[in-house]
């Protein structure tokens, strides 16, 4: 079973956590949730989810598998530029490890109500 929402299968390389996480953003967000967004065309940098409503990016961190390049030096340095890149685009960056992916929740609940009531978060 394909689950498109997330781009990726249960079976997949990817951790189970990414696969919950992703899991946990479509149940909330439905048809709104777009995986492997390219939030600037100039450059090839994608988010994991995007959520179009709240303009924030949520991103899996895989800094825990064997092949995690997100723990070199240049892949810790390109992540810090798309990061950096995406906050001064105007986005709202999310980020999540298998640790505390869960977390996610309460994040999202804690932003959607800043925004109700004229926040900025």
């Amino acid at each position: 079973m394909k689950f498109n929402f997330l781009k990726l299968s249960p079976k997949s390389t990817h951790t189970r956590e990414k696969f919950l996480l992703g899991a946990i953003l479509a149940e909330r967000y439905g048809k709104e949730l777009r995986a492997e967004y390219r939030f600037c065309p100039a450059r090839k940098f994608r988010a994991d989810w995007y959520i179009p409503s709240l303009n924030a990016l949520v991103e899996y961190e895989g800094i825990f598998s064997a092949k995690a390049r997100h723990t070199s030096v240049t892949g810790y340095s390109a992540d810090c530029e798309k990061y950096n890149l995406a906050s001064i685009m105007g986005y709202r960056v999310l980020r999540y490890t298998a640790k505390n992916y869960a977390q996610v929740t309460a994040d999202l609940d804690e932003l959607e109500q800043d925004l109700k009531v004229g926040g900025s978060v």
